[in-house]
């Protein structure tokens, strides 16, 4: 692999500099890996910026979309997810195209209105339009942050390694 983007929400826009460095060297000395995600993203952001960004001949691109969209202040439909989805994975359709599944949240009192039901909605549609995923909910037990939904530092430490096995496969 040469050139991988990620591109989506927090779970990507996390990507610090160390974290972009590790996973590089995870994917060999030629990778070089470019950060295009933000915090509060959600797939309507993605369809609008794919165009621009599919312009260049990328090896692969990381997606991670699905938590935002469905949370119940942005309640992106299903539908529209979907369509969404499927616009951006035709975008990138010349590039190996990894899936960042959202990891299981803790539906406990800060996301009372957040349901792992709703967002394995949304998984299914992100895993049916790439061509491998990062099966965050099997390789980690626990390790989200106190917010229930983004990871801890020591769960990208953790996951690192496989994103990159799953890029290179």
């Amino acid at each position: 692999m040469a050139d991988v983007m990620l591109f989506g929400d927090s779970m990507l826009a996390r990507f610090t500099k160390d974290r972009i460095q590790h996973l590089e060297r995870e994917l060999g000395g030629t990778a070089t890996v470019y950060n295009c995600a933000a915090g509060g993203w959600d797939s309507s952001d993605g369809v609008r910026r794919a165009p621009l960004l599919a312009r260049y001949d990328w090896d692969a691109v990381v997606l991670s979309f699905g938590a935002n969209d469905c949370a119940p202040w942005k309640c992106v439909p299903i539908e529209r997810f979907a369509e969404n989805v499927a616009a951006i994975a035709r975008a990138f359709a010349g590039a190996r195209r990894v899936a960042f599944l959202p990891p299981v949240i803790d539906e406990s009192a800060r996301h009372p209105s957040r349901s792992n039901r709703v967002l394995d909605t949304y998984r299914e549609v992100l895993r049916a339009s790439a061509d491998a995923c990062l099966e965050t909910d099997l390789i980690l037990t626990g390790g989200l942050e106190a917010d229930g939904l983004h990871l801890t530092a020591d769960s990208y430490t953790t996951l690192i390694p496989a994103l990159a096995e799953v890029i290179r496969a």
